[in-house]
């Protein structure tokens, strides 16, 4: 766990879904009770964000979940935003989907399937999950009893363990959880999570421009990376990620981890080379 968690304590609400599957005594049975897999170590792919501590996976094409530190700067991870990261989606990989672990928990346990799919409106939302509902009720698959029990010893767990607050509109939800994120963003970034940290007085972002099939200019970058304000460092290391396979580019990658050792980003630099 270490590099994946970086500087960070395990947070409370996290260190008791350990001791839950501990409980349950095998990650199987922790998945059948809430949808997704403990994942501590450094599970990661190339554009998972690198202030991101992951903490679980759904075991279906690569789509997990992290803490998103926005580079270190949240104090501490029981209230740090929760993304969803769906590699395989190039567009925009990583998107938050509930402001703690907390209530993250609380729209899983009925409508985790928000996180990783995208509907137009509520309507079609809850129109899908009726057609869900219809499907797994004519399946020949049903849940057997000890699975049924399996689930229902996660949600007394909850109960008794964890406060988990009430959210009775969970498209809502995240709707609002997002447009409550892009309210704090200082600087727009190309994968939608944008930066929060502030320019100071005086300061000027402007973008490095960056784009899919051409390589940047490293002489350029690294004047860049070594000049230009901070936030608009950390905009363009977000910019990278979605853009590049670091691991495929050897000098863009040492540029990259030397620029995030220089402004003490220590944490994200040791997880993008531990995923290396």
């Amino acid at each position: 766990m270490g590099i994946n968690f970086g500087k960070y304590d395990i947070p409370p609400t996290l260190q008791r879904l350990m001791d839950l599957q501990n409980d349950l005594g095998d990650p199987e049975q922790f998945y059948l009770g809430l949808n997704f897999y403990l994942s501590l170590e450094n599970f990661r792919y190339f554009n998972t964000p690198s202030d991101v501590v992951v903490f679980g996976n759904i075991g279906v094409d690569g789509i997990h979940y992290g803490f998103l530190t926005d580079f270190g700067s949240v104090s501490d991870l029981e209230i740090a935003p929760i993304v969803c990261i769906c590699p395989m989606d190039f567009e925009r990989p990583a998107r938050i989907v509930a402001k703690n672990l907390a209530e993250f928990l609380r729209v899983n346990l009925a409508d985790s399937a928000l996180f990783y799919n995208e509907f137009n409106s509520e309507k079609d939302y809850l129109t899908a999950k009726e057609k869900w509902a219809a499907e797994a009720a004519n399946s020949p698959y049903q849940p057997s009893e000890d699975e049924k029990l399996v689930r229902e010893k996660a949600k007394n767990f909850f109960m008794e363990n964890i406060q988990i607050p009430n959210i009775d509109h969970p498209y809502r939800y995240i709707q609002k959880v997002e447009q409550e994120r892009q309210r704090k963003v200082s600087i727009k970034t190309q994968d939608g999570l944008g930066v929060t940290a502030p320019l100071l007085p005086g300061e000027k972002h402007i973008p490095f421009p960056i784009q899919k099939d051409i390589d940047p200019d490293l002489e350029l970058l690294k004047d860049y990376l070594y000049s230009a304000p901070v936030p608009s460092r950390l905009a363009l290391f977000r910019d990278i990620q979605l853009n590049y396979v670091l691991e495929d580019n050897p000098e863009l990658f040492k540029l990259v981890i030397d620029s995030m050792i220089n402004i003490g980003l220590i944490d994200e630099a040791n997880r993008l080379t531990d995923d290396i």
